[in-house]
């Protein structure tokens, strides 16, 4: 199939610096590999069309080329503006993979590449946000017979796949990495979290000891982020809709309470609900002199800039990725990168390494997808425990690392 390549990313010097990305991310990640490997032999997702919709990084090429050895054809849209590395796209496309991602910073150009992507007709889908399945049925409902089914990673796709799906919508099957016990511990405690402090410290110079973190939101993420915070000395605040997890917060040794009285002591608020507008114009008022504000969560739009811009008299870009707000009684509010999530701004990359299981579970999901979709309902599922399973077992074997077999009584 002829690759579609933006004019900005058909160029050799980039395909160059991309291959070379990709095959740095490619060595640090052994899990992948070893299914790459298994894919390539196989060929289990022969015939198949797959649409990607995720940020493009080295990472998630050396996913692109797992399933591209497995026998599918891969058609790739990339995640959201800021979120696609031209190089990695360039380096792509000249092995044959369509892309249909670019660096940009256009709500409108993003969804045309949604469009575009739906209309080469895929059998699966991997859907970062829950976005590319609310357009297809909006755009292109005549192409929902032929999608078996799909994966997504995060929280905020869960949440929007789960409502379709309780309002009887969801039009196929789709696995949620979210709640995979690997996850919680590989891909939150290990790289999401470390990466969301690495930029923020390194971007705001923002000193945390001492002072009063909010965190909004105290599920995986929450919690991960929770414990980090206190470790850099802060004293915490947890703001929660969910009173299971807010008395858990509670007697994990945080103050609990409404985000709006948070908001009046907080010298720095975190997001990590992955839900729209926890933090918004009602809140605005109450903050204190300086305060910065950060988004966590997959969903572009936790904290509502508009309502910010809409009551500030002046903004400006302090530097890139941190926005200063100024208000009518002189109040500053810090906003730490508007676009694309916090993690993964200032550090360039996710880390493979620690991608490596979680991108290797997502392609054992899609394999599984496949083979079962025509037994499983319109609806949102976890990924069986033995993937999960069949994944650290493959992540020890590249540590060198051995257990016990369970005796059986």
């Amino acid at each position: 199939m002829q690759a579609i390549v933006h004019a900005s990313i058909n160029d050799s010097g980039l395909t160059q610096a991309g291959r070379l990305k990709i095959s740095r991310a490619s060595s640090q990640m052994p899990v992948l590999g070893r299914i790459r490997e298994r894919f390539a032999l196989g060929q289990p997702l022969k015939g198949l069309k797959i649409v990607l919709a995720l940020p493009l990084e080295a990472a998630t090429a050396c996913l692109g080329k797992t399933l591209q050895a497995g026998g599918a054809e891969l058609v790739i849209t990339g995640g959201s503006p800021h979120s696609n590395d031209d190089e990695i796209s360039a380096a792509l496309a000249a092995d044959g993979i369509t892309m249909i991602a670019q660096t940009d910073s256009e709500p409108e150009s993003a969804k045309a590449r949604l469009i575009s992507a739906i209309e080469t007709g895929p059998h699966l889908l991997v859907d970062d946000s829950g976005e590319l399945v609310g357009t297809i049925q909006s755009e292109r409902p005549d192409l929902l017979a032929g999608i078996r089914g799909g994966v997504t990673r995060t929280r905020g796709g869960l949440q929007r796949l789960t409502r379709l799906e309780k309002d009887q919508r969801l039009p196929f099957p789709m696995i949620v990495l979210d709640d995979a016990p690997g996850m919680e511990t590989f891909d939150r405690r290990c790289e999401t979290v470390p990466s969301v402090w690495d930029d923020m410290l390194r971007t705001t110079d923002f000193a945390v000891a001492g002072k009063t973190v909010v965190i909004a939101g105290y599920g995986r993420c929450g919690k991960a982020i929770t414990m980090q915070a206190r470790a850099l000395g802060a004293h915490v605040v947890v703001a929660e809709t969910d009173p299971l997890k807010a008395v858990e917060a509670f007697m994990d040794g945080c103050q609990v309470m409404r985000l709006q009285e948070a908001a009046l002591i907080g010298d720095l608020l975190i997001t990590a609900t992955g839900a729209l507008d926890t933090i918004g114009g009602k809140h605005y008022f109450l903050m204190k002199d300086g305060v910065l504000l950060c988004q966590t969560g997959p969903a572009n739009g936790e904290i509502n800039t508009n309502e910010l811009a809409d009551i500030a008299v002046s903004y400006g870009i302090v530097r890139e990725n941190l926005e200063r707000y100024e208000l009518i009684d002189g109040r500053s509010i810090y906003f730490y990168d508007a676009r694309p999530p916090v993690h993964g701004t200032s550090a360039d990359d996710e880390c493979a390494e620690l991608t490596d299981m979680r991108l290797a579970l997502l392609a054992l999901s899609l394999q599984y997808m496949n083979e079962h979709y025509d037994r499983l309902g319109n609806e949102v599922l976890k990924a069986p425990y033995t993937l999960d399973e069949e994944i650290a077992v493959l992540k020890l074997q590249s540590l060198g690392a051995n257990i016990d077999e369970a005796a059986d009584r």
